[in-house]
């Protein structure tokens, strides 16, 4: 048996797969899966757009896959998204949705922020 969260994983989502999880009642925490069992995420809790285990980022929720169409492959979004870690996290103009929709449009946006959103990375 595995030591490693990222090896244990019962399902192992692919490479540019959008995972959201609930965070903090009604408020959604979204990230980007690798295809290696972790995600890329944009974290309040860290401050800063990390790559953890899917048990980090879930953080004993369920996960639900978030369909999308992108131009690029799963593993040019991962690529995209990895040139970001280490970003500072923002709740009005960087949070987890601005990362993942610049992640696959180039558009940093919120809609969770509505028209508070000021999006930008």
């Amino acid at each position: 048996m595995s030591r490693y969260d990222y090896e244990r994983v019962p399902v192992l989502h692919a490479a540019g797969t959008i995972l959201e999880t609930d965070a903090y009642g009604v408020i959604r925490h979204v990230g980007l899966a690798t295809g290696y069992g972790t995600v890329i995420h944009a974290s309040r809790r860290y401050g800063q757009v990390l790559e953890t285990s899917e048990k980090l980022f879930a953080r004993g929720k369920p996960i639900r896959i978030i369909p999308h169409s992108s131009s690029l492959s799963g593993t040019e979004l991962v690529v995209r998204a990895r040139g970001k870690i280490g970003q500072r996290y923002g709740v009005l103009t960087r949070n987890c949705e601005h990362f993942v929709q610049w992640v696959i449009s180039g558009r940093p946006r919120s809609g969770q922020l509505g028209p508070l959103d000021l999006g930008r990375l």
